[in-house]
């Protein structure tokens, strides 16, 4: 998927830190997973398209989903208030964050299914 699907099916209806021309290179690890998930025909560019944008997941606030999606992310240490030791209670997470807990919510895409970002 190109950084320009990314932005257009990720950033730009899910993500309330994506801000046109800013950061351009780069991406949240939650989009990352779903570019690999892209690649390996495991999430179709329909699928995306298909998702509108809502709560997040209750189960996907535990700590177990945060880690798969958010362990390697760039944001993470000095950018990510979500993932946070003390979170605060209006935290947002990224916008692929929250995309695959809704395709995972949908039944699209499952904890299995997320590659370790070092795989690609």
């Amino acid at each position: 998927m190109a950084k320009r699907d990314i932005k257009d099916f990720v950033c730009r209806p899910f993500c309330s830190f994506y801000r046109e021309g800013v950061k351009e290179e780069m991406i949240c690890d939650g989009a990352r997973l779903l570019e690999i998930l892209m690649k390996r025909g495991v999430l179709s560019l329909e699928a995306l398209s298909g998702v509108k944008p809502g709560p997040i997941p209750t189960s996907w606030k535990d700590a177990a989903q945060g880690e798969a999606v958010c362990r390697d992310c760039p944001f993470r240490a000095e950018d990510c208030d979500f993932r946070s030791e003390s979170p605060p209670p209006d935290a947002e997470p990224c916008g692929g964050f929250i995309l695959l807990a809704l395709l995972a919510e949908a039944g699209v895409v499952s904890m299995e299914c997320l590659p370790e970002i070092g795989d690609e």
